[in-house]
């Protein structure tokens, strides 16, 4: 059962494109309204042994496209379409084991909260490596700091924010 869950879309021809492309690739659709938020997304996808909950929650201004049951090749080529139309939806996820038993809500928090850190991190890259190259030419105490704490990040695994990110890259540029 190929679905593909929607939640967020308020612009009404790029909510058009991607069910017109969803039907040209015979998907089964499923919107999301806010006050379904707070369902399983187990339940939203129609799986067996998910009941409603009747739980809502507060809008969330992202838009999500989460993906059932997508062969990769079916997901590539949905996705180049999307493209090709003019259209990138850049929150996406693929149901997973442990997402189908989250609430919809979490599901969209943790996407945005998990996109916001990568986008700090490719803006982070740069500056390590200016800082490297720096630290190779004229090494000091206060950027090889900002270095060892810079690389401690990634020990945090899920625990990581943007703020750390942030406060990386900071620490890093004050050494500069």
């Amino acid at each position: 059962m190929t679905k593909l869950i929607y939640y967020g879309i308020d612009d009404g021809e790029r909510k058009d494109i991607l069910l017109d492309t969803a039907d040209a690739f015979d998907i089964t659709k499923r919107e999301v309204k806010d006050e379904e938020l707070g369902e399983l997304l187990g339940y939203l996808a129609g799986l067996e042994g998910y009941e409603k909950a009747g739980e809502g929650g507060d809008p969330i201004g992202e838009e999500l496209l989460v993906f059932v049951d997508f062969p990769s090749n079916l997901l590539q080529q949905f996705l180049l379409e999307l493209r090709q139309k003019g259209e990138v939806f850049p929150h996406k996820a693929a149901m997973t084991e442990t997402t189908k038993d989250w609430t919809f809500g979490r599901l969209v928090n943790h996407i945005q909260r998990e996109n916001s850190v990568v986008t700090s991190w490719s803006e982070l890259l740069p500056v390590v490596k200016e800082s490297l190259e720096k630290q190779k030419q004229v090494p000091t105490k206060a950027r090889q700091d900002a270095i060892e704490w810079t690389k401690a990040l990634r020990s945090k695994g899920d625990d990581l924010t943007e703020g750390d990110v942030r406060e990386a890259i900071r620490r890093l540029k004050a050494t500069l």
